[in-house]
Order: structure tokens, then sequence, then C-alpha cells
């Protein structure tokens, strides 16, 4: 058997090796690319030029990205084009403090400082402001979260609680997915790629005018995505396959407002290969493939308007429906939200936002023996308000921040998440800021209602293990401590760094009741029940480096560190043996290094390299990646790329999931072309 430090120490060594390998070819080249001429591109800007990048979801308004009091990346059009990805999760590895793991070929585990799993639930996701988490596990499903990229302008990410303004969920972190304003997206736009796991995807957008002060996009796309293998070498069964269209309608009623429509549908198959319990008799399992049927649509408005007392109102609703179904469970989850927010006029040093809000889900979970929701119907509803006070203090160097989310529920009644933010401008390139941050996640339909069975044994008579809610479980809460300090120079560097100590409380464990016998179904059978409950606590904490260095205005180096460290306590009255697995569901360290480099004659090379720890818990061994890519515009029309990516090994980047059986991450190959005109 290989000896896990030696298997470590290699892959470190593996990773510098090829660190090196890329700096050295870079350096290499400076002599024969200094006096090039390459066309003009984000990559031209100079830091201070980056630093003005505006970002809003930090406080619901436009601020730059360098006076953020958060921990906030953001992930550009120009980063998102040279990556050479294809999906969202595949974007976020860049992100110092997001836990990027790859389960099979159509699911991802994706989280913040934490708590990693298939539907890992203290993450929020939006889209244009519009929640795409599912309030079934308080998860996301990646399969079916695939918007054309390149109709993204920008993503903010923010790692830390958000609960002051975006409500419940928002506990390690937010991630705002903000798509092109129709006037940017103009004209048509088709997309073409193929590879060893893309067995085709085709994408065509077309926009125009309408009329004088509006603009509209609209786009669909296809694609189909092959299997991986597991670790035998045996072909799996997570495929995908999916169709979808968009549009947008940005529409400047007068000079002081803007209103925004937005919607779009898909449908799709994403295929698996599970594990689950049948009977209550034995073999009890069954292993199958299985394709499960996904549907959805939503439709949105986006109000925005500047009123003459100098205040701004905001004004955003949505209706989102989507379905999936499977041999263990039909599911249809509608959700309507009203937002409300309105920015008032400043008050001497006082910069005061305050807003209402409303969402109401109503679902339909048509269940079986393997899994069932009490009832099957119901309708939840959370009410919201929040207030936030900016105060600027000492000639404008100094803000305080303070505020709060005030929530009732269905789930757990009354909620608040306040608060405390301060910001110190020593300088116009140093900025120093800290929090202190209240933030809790409410129960999910399954934690509040389901009955799973997962898992049956023979001892002389039938057994199942069931795991259910009962209703009784409250949220889990977080008191978070965060410090942070960015800086840049005026041409050509930038660091931020942010560290950071969670105290969790109240958190989700499975304890054990008394067992039973029942006859229903048949044949008798002893259960063997688990009810959620909160009787664990945790401590996390850690350190979060991002910077960019420009060595040259040709070349750009990106580079991503994370410290990170969680430790759960479990109640002495606790039964739960599982829920320590979170300790060893995060690598203790993650190192990245991007290299963009433009070459003449509109040519582009691109790299990137990863190190991820090791996962105890999910049986992962440490692994590096290496992405390549090679990019070239012949024309000014066209474009055309070819993308390596983690050409190293194949391995697996975490452990089966719920009866799902995990796959390695192959070696892939990828040919893109995109024409404009």
């Amino acid at each position: 058997m290989v000896n896990p430090k030696t298997l470590k120490s290699g892959l470190t060594l593996r990773f510098f090796i090829v660190l090196a390998f890329i700096i050295g070819l870079a350096v290499a080249s400076l002599s024969e690319f200094a006096h090039a001429k390459t066309e003009p591109n984000l990559l031209e800007l100079d830091l201070e030029a980056l630093g003005e990048i505006i970002v809003t979801s930090v406080s619901k308004k436009e601020e730059l990205l360098f006076n953020s009091a958060s921990a906030v990346h953001v992930i550009n059009q120009e980063d998102i084009r040279r990556s050479g990805a294809t999906t969202l999760p595949e974007i976020l590895r860049m992100v110092p403090g997001i836990e990027v793991s790859q389960i099979d070929g159509n699911k991802w585990a994706v989280t913040a400082r934490g708590f990693n799993e298939l539907f890992a639930n203290k993450l929020l996701v939006l889209m244009d402001g519009r929640s795409i988490y599912s309030p079934l596990f308080s998860g996301v499903y990646w399969d079916v979260q695939d918007t054309l990229l390149e109709n993204i302008e920008r993503i903010e990410v923010i790692r830390g609680p958000g609960g002051t303004l975006w409500g419940a969920n928002a506990v390690n972190g937010v991630i705002n997915i903000i798509t092109k304003h129709a006037k940017d997206s103009q004209g048509t736009l088709v997309e073409l790629q193929t590879g060893t796991q893309e067995n085709g995807e085709a994408a065509l957008r077309f926009g125009d005018k309408l009329g004088e002060k509006a603009y509209f996009r609209a786009n669909a796309k296809y694609f189909n995505r092959g299997s991986y293998d597991n670790s035998l070498d045996q072909i799996g069964a997570d495929g995908s396959r999916a169709s979808k269209g968009d549009f947008r309608i940005d529409w400047e009623l007068s000079e002081s407002s803007e209103v925004t429509f937005q919607g779009g549908a898909y449908s799709g198959e994403s295929d698996q290969r599970r594990q689950v319990v049948l009977t209550t008799s034995s073999p009890f399992f069954n292993i199958s493939d299985e394709e499960i049927t996904l549907n959805g649509g939503y439709v949105q408005a986006h109000l925005e308007k500047k009123l003459e007392d100098g205040s701004e109102v905001e004004i955003r609703t949505f209706y989102d429906q989507n379905s999936r179904d499977n041999r263990v469970l039909e599911q249809t989850i509608n959700t309507f939200d009203f937002d409300f927010h309105h920015r008032l006029k400043k008050w001497g040093n006082h910069d005061i936002t305050w807003g209402l809000g409303q969402r109401i889900i109503w679902d339909e979970l048509n269940g079986t023996f393997s899994f069932s929701a009490t009832p099957e119907d119901r309708l939840t509803y959370i009410t919201s308000s929040f207030i936030q006070d900016e105060i600027s203090l000492l000639e404008n160097k100094v803000r305080l921040t303070i505020g709060s989310k005030f929530e009732m529920n269905s789930m757990t009644d009354f909620e608040f998440q306040p608060n405390i933010r301060l910001d110190w401008h020593q300088s116009a390139n140093h900025m120093v800021w800290g929090a202190v941050s209240r933030a809790v996640r409410t129960p999910s339909r399954v934690e509040d209602s389901q009955n799973l069975v997962f898992t049956g044994f023979f001892n002389g008579q039938n057994n199942i293990s069931t795991l259910s809610g009962d209703g009784g479980m409250n949220s889990e809460k977080l008191i978070a401590f965060e410090l942070g300090y960015r800086f840049k120079t005026e041409d050509n560097f930038s660091i931020d760094i942010t560290t950071f100590f969670n105290s969790y409380d109240d958190l989700k464990t499975a304890e054990t009741q008394s067992s039973f016998t029942s006859s229903t179904p048949a044949p008798a059978h002893t259960v063997n029940p688990r009810i959620f409950d909160n009787k664990a606590e945790a401590e996390a904490y850690g350190v979060e480096v991002s910077s960019k260095w420009k060595p040259y205005n040709f070349w750009e180096l990106n580079m991503g560190f994370t410290w990170f460290q969680l430790h759960l306590h479990l109640d002495p009255t606790s039964s739960d043996t599982s829920a320590e697995n979170f300790e060893g569901s995060s690598p203790e360290y993650r190192f990245h290094i991007r290299s963009y480099l433009n070459l003449p004659n509109n040519w582009e090379f691109d790299s990137s390299v990863y190190f991820v720890d090791s996962l105890p818990s999910q049986n992962v061994n440490s692994y590096v990646r290496l992405d390549l890519r090679l990019g070239w515009k012949p024309i000014d029309p066209l474009e055309l790329s070819l993308s390596l990516q983690n050409i190293l090994d194949p391995h697996p980047e975490f452990g089966d999931q719920n009866g799902i059986f995990a796959s390695e991450v192959p070696r892939t190959v990828l040919a893109k072309l995109t024409y404009r005109f």
C-alpha cells in the first residue's frame, strides 16, 4: 500500500515541478515577446484600473471592490473565457476559500469555508439576484445551472456571512452570477464545442434594439456530455444532455429609471448509477443506472429608479419552477419572490438602506418506499425586512456599517441576523477591514419532514434503517469574526488577505431512536430510526489569500491560497456517528496559480495549476491538476481555442454521496469555435 505521506510529498513535488515549468516557459518567452504588439484587452489595463471593478452583492449598491468591507472576489468575463471551463463549478475553482469537488460527470460538491457535500447547505447562490438553491435540500442542483457562459459579465463571490442583506442560508458565503446588459450582447454569436468528454455543444445568440431605448437578446444552447469512469476503469453512468433557451430585455424608461425583463426554460436528462433500498427483506439493495428527467423555467423583472429627492429604489420579483423525476422521487418546486429596497438620500455622514421581502414556496413531492415526505404537498413562506447604515468617520477614511435582517418563516418562526463592519482606508493603496456577523440556516424541506430508508441488513430478521424529520429541528447558527487587508500598487500588483474564525451552534445531527417492529410494507421487519436534531457545534478558522501580478503588459499571474481548519464537537447526549465526517471533507491546504500570456499575431497561451490537499473522510488523496489553453483569433469575428484539462492523472475529487457512486475526473481535450457577426 502506498504511504499517504509519501504520496502527498510526491504530489507536492510534482506541483512545484509543473509550476516551475510554467513560469520558466513564460520567462523564456519574455525577450521574444517584449516588443510584440497585441490587441488591447482586459490584460492591458493596469491594476489600478482593475481595482475600479464595481460590485453590488456586498451592500446591495454599487461600490468599488477595493473598498468593500468583505472577503469578496470577482471573476470577470476574461477570466471565464480564458479558463477553458464549460460549467459554472469549474469556473469557481479559481476563488480562494471556495471548495469545488467534482463527484461524477454531472454532480458537484461546492461550498465556502467547510461543510462540503453533494448538497452543501451553507452557501447561497444567485443568478442576477434570483436564488437558485433548492429549498428541498438547501443545496444547488449544479447540473441544471448551465447558462451560456458568454452571457456572464462577472461572478461576485463573497466568503463569509451575507445574512444581513440576503437572509437565511447565506451562512458561509454568497455567489451572485451577474449576466450582461442586453446592450452589451448585440449582434449574432455562434459557439461550437467538442471534445473527449463533450460529445457536442452548440449555442446561438442574437441581440438587437427595440426602438430607441430598449435592447434585447435571446439565445439557445444544447449540450451532450459523456460519462466518466470510476477508479476500477468501469464506465460510469453519469452523462447529461439538455436544451436551454433564455431572453433578456433592458428598457430605459427615462434618464432616472430602467426596467429589465428576463426569462428562460430548460429540458434535459442527467444519468446516475445509484444504490437504493427498495424492499424490507434481503437483499434490500438495488444498484442500477437511471435517467433523471429535468425540466424548469423562470421569469423575472427588475426595476431601478432614482427619485427626485436623491434616493434610489430597486424592485425585483421572480417566479421559478423546476421538476426532477427519478425512480425514488418526483419533485416539482415553485418559488415566488418579491424584494424591495430603498437607499435613502445621504443624511450627513449616514448612508441608510432598508428593504422588505416576501418569498412563497409550494412543492409537490411524490415519493416511494425509499424516500417520502409528509405532507407530499406543502406551502412555506419567508417574510423579511432589513436595515443597514453606513457611517463615514474621520474624514471618510473610516466607515462603520451596522445592520440586521429580520425574518419570519414557517419553519422556525423569527430569526435575526445582525452584523457590524469597520473599514479603514489608511491610504489610496491600503485598506483594512473587520467584521462580526450572525447568520442562520433554516431547516430544509427534507430535514423537516422526510422519511429516507438508507440501509438494510439481516441478523435473523429483516432490519431497515431510516432517517426522518419530525418538524422539531432548529436553525443552525453562526457567529463569524473576520479580518481583512488589501494592498495594490499603482501599476502591476495587488494582494487580498482574509482571516476568519467561525463559531457554529445547533448544527444538524442524526440521533438514534428506539427500534420498533412494523408489518407495513410486508414482510414484517424491524425499523431502526434516526431523527434530525441539533446536537453539534463547531469552530472553523483559516486564511485566504488572492493576488494579481502583471510583470509585463502581455503577461498576468493570478494566485490563490487557502489554509482551513474545522473542528466539530458532539453533545454528550448525541448518538450521531457520522457528523464528524465533515472535519475530513475539506482540504487543509489549497493553492492555485493561473497564467495569462498574450502572444504575437493574436495568439494566447493560458495555464492553471491547482494543488488540493487530501479529504480523509472521503478517502480522497491530495492531487495536482494542470490545465492548458491555446487560443487564436485569426480574424476579428472568429476565435478558436484548444484546451487540455486535468492532463496529469485521472483522480477522484470526492467520495460516494447518498448512494451515488463517485467517478474519477478524466483528462479532457476540448476544441471550441466562437464566431461573432
